[in-house]
């Protein structure tokens, strides 16, 4: 079917004559929180309350930021780079199973080293609790509010929100991309009233700026010349207060150390790409050559570019911008693991945005349910081990953005 721009299109009466109502929303949302609770409860019991160190714990990728911290703190800094002295940290403090084998190298611009390295002041489980509790409240606060729709019950949307998976498979983790989603949506959202904050959160991102890449795009398609110059003079400032910090040998350090990752890691992971997905990684899966999926890889990318301009160059609503940003962002990076899709999130916001407030095109809820559960999907291909389905579903998400678009998206 095509956009309902008639009077009768109201949230209610297009959203209950779908299989995906919003009281089946709730429905679906509370089963997912039952069946995380479930898992933690039951990982809880098997660990003896996540002490002993027979599996692993929550707080596996987190426990590489700790450990960072813990090192940084000792004057250490540029030390966190070099994998043979953060590992015995790990072992001994982290979340990783006990004399297993793991592999948590520290890949991160030295602008992530200054922000966690207070962590290490607190006790692991209380510094990996904090910083998962702040981090997520930020995301859920500005999914919330991204979608804020008039006419629609709070707990409708507040239930999907909190039983996202890529919400719990984030947390779990101890992942950092609740804070960059969280700083890129709120970025975003602060555009238009509030220029210069939404410059210094976008600037912010500069802890992980393959993640950053498409913003400067959008701000220029945009003409938000004073947020682009706030956001790189924010960049600027965070990149010298770690140099000062953390000290200068820390830049060629992270420059070997990031070269050695994307080649162990990215280029050739063999298992991982499983997990990490973007256009590279499923090309690698199959066997492509590293230069054809370079090649390819690239080309989706300039593709993502482009629907980013043309999305923000022209009169489409806020909500509409915020998810093209998302989901080509998902696009353009050779290296995303499923964790990082808390930035689908935020193109899924988006999407319902426009859906509940125009109407709906026949396929867009389902695809939409699939990129919710797409984290929770890729999380579990080390046992079910499916093909690399993630990009393509962002991709279809981008071109449903473009789509939606071209049949005359409100501004707002």
């Amino acid at each position: 079917m095509s956009l309902d721009h008639s009077p009768e299109a109201t949230p209610a009466s297009v959203t209950l004559q779908h299989w995906l109502g919003l009281e089946r929303v709730k429905v679906y949302s509370i089963a997912m929180l039952i069946a995380y609770g479930g898992m933690i409860l039951l990982w809880g019991l098997r660990t003896k309350g996540f002490t002993a160190d027979s599996v692993g714990r929550p707080g596996v990728d987190f426990s590489a930021f700790w450990s960072a911290s813990y090192l940084a703190l000792k004057g250490h800094a540029a030390e966190v780079y070099d994998y043979e002295k953060l590992r015995p940290v790990i072992a001994a403090f982290g979340a990783v199973k006990g004399g297993g084998q793991f592999y948590l190298p520290w890949a991160y611009p030295p602008m992530f080293l200054l922000f966690v390295m207070p962590l290490a002041l607190l006790p692991f489980a209380a510094s990996y609790l904090l910083f998962i509790g702040s981090t997520a409240a930020i995301y859920i606060g500005a999914l919330i509010r991204i979608l804020d729709i008039p006419g629609v019950r709070r707990r409708a949307v507040w239930l999907p929100v909190l039983a996202s998976p890529a919400l719990h498979e984030a947390a779990i983790m101890g992942q950092n991309s609740l804070l960059t989603a969280g700083l890129a949506a709120w970025g975003l959202i602060h555009l238009r009233a509030r220029p210069v904050l939404s410059g210094v959160l976008i600037g912010l991102l500069c802890i992980k700026p393959q993640l950053a890449l498409l913003l400067p795009v959008a701000l220029v398609a945009d003409g938000a010349w004073k947020t682009f110059f706030i956001a790189a003079a924010t960049a600027a400032a965070v990149a010298a207060c770690s140099i000062a910090v953390c000290g200068w040998e820390t830049i060629p350090a992270f420059l070997e150390a990031g070269a050695a990752f994307r080649e162990t890691v990215l280029e050739q992971g063999g298992n991982g790409w499983r997990f990490c997905p973007s256009i590279f990684s499923m090309l690698r899966m199959a066997e492509a050559p590293v230069t054809v999926a370079y090649l390819i890889h690239g080309v989706c990318a300039a593709f993502a570019i482009w629907a980013v301009f043309r999305v923000w160059r022209g009169r489409n609503s806020t909500a509409l911008r915020i998810a093209a940003m998302a989901a080509a962002t998902l696009l353009v990076s050779p290296y995303i693991w499923y964790y990082e899709l808390t930035w689908l999130g935020i193109a899924i916001a988006g999407l319902a945005v426009d859906g509940v407030r125009r109407g709906w095109m026949t396929g867009e809820r389902e695809l939409l349910v699939v990129a919710w559960l797409l984290p929770l999907i890729l999380s579990m291909n080390q046992v079910i081990n499916l093909p690399q389905i993630g990009p393509i579903v962002t991709l279809l998400l981008l071109m449903m953005i473009l789509r939606r678009t071209w049949t005359g998206s409100r501004s707002d």
